[in-house]
């Protein structure tokens, strides 16, 4: 019975220690990385946007500018791990009902706050504010199709992202982002003369995409790496 015993137990051990290891061993995930520190920070990202609303009153935003494709660009400077500002322009091209395009721009100041900086998936929330660009070529008039560009300028009041960075190393990212701004465009330009929307109204672009980034120069800071030491 004793010789039963100690074989049970034996084999317990051999089945139980090494899950006991294993346990220990942190994945590829949840290994920690030091986060970037005053560095540079360059991005470029791309993906879906549509606007929505309306233009000025009485024109909605269909009828203007449609679904279409977004493409990013930004510098910044990572103040800390979970401070960064950025400066960034984005250049859209459009579907649009009454003409073979729309395309457009933003530039745009923003500020980033990263909530877990020194883990491998690090979410971050990012606000900002600027100046938005839509030009259309002018609707037909009267049977006759014109080549006047009509360049609708505005004020992004606000613009609100998120995304997860996947840090593939200490300092590349990839991450999935989704956003959207609250735009007013308050003037027009339309073969070189400027005149004010006498109805402006509120309208809102959003975004769905990939941004891939990369800090240059700076410190990495802290980590949260669990060493077996810890697990003792």
């Amino acid at each position: 019975m004793k010789a039963h015993l100690v074989a049970a137990a034996a084999a317990l051990v051999v089945l139980v220690v090494p899950a006991l290891a294993s346990a220990q061993e942190k994945s590829w995930f949840q290994r920690g990385l030091p986060a970037p520190s005053e560095a540079l920070e360059l991005s470029v990202g791309t993906g879906y946007t549509q606007g929505f609303g309306s233009l000025r009153s009485g024109v909605g935003m269909p009828q203007v500018a449609r679904e279409g494709i977004a493409v990013d660009l930004s510098a910044g400077y990572r103040i800390n791990p979970h401070w960064a500002i950025s400066i960034g322009g984005q250049y859209t091209e459009l579907n649009a009902l009454n003409a073979d395009a729309a395309r457009g721009g933003t530039a745009t100041l923003a500020a980033q706050y990263h909530i877990a900086p020194t883990t491998r998936l690090d979410p971050w929330l990012e606000l900002g504010s600027g100046y938005r660009l839509l030009a259309q070529l002018a609707p037909t008039t009267g049977g006759n199709a014109t080549t006047d560009i009509v360049y609708n300028h505005g004020f992004q009041l606000g613009r609100a992202r998120a995304g997860i960075d996947l840090r593939l190393s200490q300092d590349i990212a990839i991450a999935p982002v989704i956003g959207a701004d609250a735009t007013m465009f308050v003037w027009q330009d339309v073969g070189g003369a400027n005149t004010a929307i006498a109805s402006p109204a509120m309208s809102t672009f959003v975004f769905a995409g990939v941004q891939g980034r990369v800090d240059v120069g700076g410190t990495n800071v802290g980590t949260t790496t669990v060493t077996s030491t810890d697990l003792e």
